[in-house]
């Protein structure tokens, strides 16, 4: 009995010895030499949403910085997408905050692009070929259009775009190697994805201020869309850019300005291209009021080249109520009436 017993320990310990040899051993999904690391700085220095406000004490743009960036490499030849990876991962140093990831490829020549894929209103097309990747927003809704006074142009009429913080580079070698290596631009650096959007801040002034209710803004001559290996603006895509104002305190008695920031990927170019403002303005009584603006000398003001302002020296005159109108009654299509419009001399 005890030589039995003896004999099915050995076994036991033989078997275990021969099952610890033979156990699995984790290996990499990958070849760990095609696994790259990348880090991108985002610039968030930005005009009138972080930075450089007129006045500090006014309602400032909502910004949160990225969730989330996409890395994607095109093959040199024919520009197609080669590789991508979401970086999620976020650190922060002296130089600011940063994301951080791997993305897996073979050597070879290829174009880099980056971008952030969490905006809400700047929409992305084309995304599968290096220099077809387009930034657009699109149309305002039906509702929102149908709640406007003044009648639509000929060009589209586009909500804001989000900031979008983009870095390019047509240019980026990977080496054969046996290790992780790290990506870096021409200069040896790790990248840096800055905003391809600008935002401006545009006030008013406004006499019978303490009769408005709401006031929107659609300006006219703007890009509706911009290529982000470049990040220059569609020069084809004409567009009028909608923004909701805000009224701020009186200045004086029954006076405030009107003021707000909004966002667009730039002017069209030309000194042929006029750019308008129209003031789409509804009063606590019901009425419906508009005025048209003729804004292109403000775009090269100092104010708008240094600090992305634009200042207007008019004044708009919301007029008293008309006795002989019946209470709050919004006037129809055909009775639509302009705001009265003193300019300063």
């Amino acid at each position: 009995m005890r030589g039995a017993l003896k004999y099915l320990f050995r076994s036991i310990v033989l078997m275990s010895v021969l099952m610890l040899s033979t156990r699995c051993v984790r290996r990499p999904l990958v070849d760990i030499g095609n696994t790259h690391y990348v880090r991108v700085y985002v610039d968030e220095e930005i005009k009138n949403v972080t930075t450089g406000f007129y006045d500090e004490t006014l309602i400032k743009p909502d910004y949160s910085s990225p969730e989330i960036l996409r890395v994607a490499l095109y093959d040199r030849k024919d520009g197609r997408i080669a590789a991508e990876r979401y970086l999620r991962n976020r650190g922060s140093d002296s130089r600011g905050n940063y994301y951080y990831g791997y993305v897996v490829a073979p050597p070879g020549d290829y174009c880099l692009l980056t971008y952030n894929f969490d905006t809400g209103s700047t929409i992305i097309r084309n995304d599968h070929v290096f220099h077809g990747v387009e930034a657009y927003t699109g149309e305002i809704s039906d509702q929102l259009r149908n709640s406007l006074s003044t009648r639509s142009g000929s060009d589209r009429t586009v909500y804001c775009p989000d900031h979008l913080f983009v870095d390019s580079h047509d240019a980026l070698h990977i080496d054969a190697g046996l290790d992780i290596d790290t990506l870096r631009n021409a200069y040896g650096d790790h990248f840096t994805a800055a905003s391809v959007v600008k935002s401006y801040y545009l006030q008013v002034k406004v006499t019978g201020a303490d009769h408005l209710s709401s006031a929107v803004g659609l300006l006219t001559g703007m890009s509706g869309s911009a290529t982000l290996h470049d990040g220059n603006i569609r020069e084809d895509d004409s567009v009028t850019v909608y923004f909701d104002m805000e009224k701020g305190e009186n200045v004086a008695p029954d006076e405030a300005y009107i003021y707000t920031t909004f966002h667009t990927f730039g002017k069209l170019p030309g000194q042929d291209t006029e750019l308008s403002i129209t003031f789409d303005v509804k009063t606590k009584d019901g009425r419906k009021l508009t005025t048209t603006l003729d804004i292109t000398d403000k775009f090269s003001s100092p104010e708008a080249v240094e600090h992305q302002w634009i200042l207007l020296d008019q004044i708009l005159n919301i007029p008293d109520m008309d006795p002989s109108d019946e209470g709050g009654f919004a006037p129809g299509v055909g009775e639509w009436e302009d705001i009265e419009t003193d300019i300063i001399i």
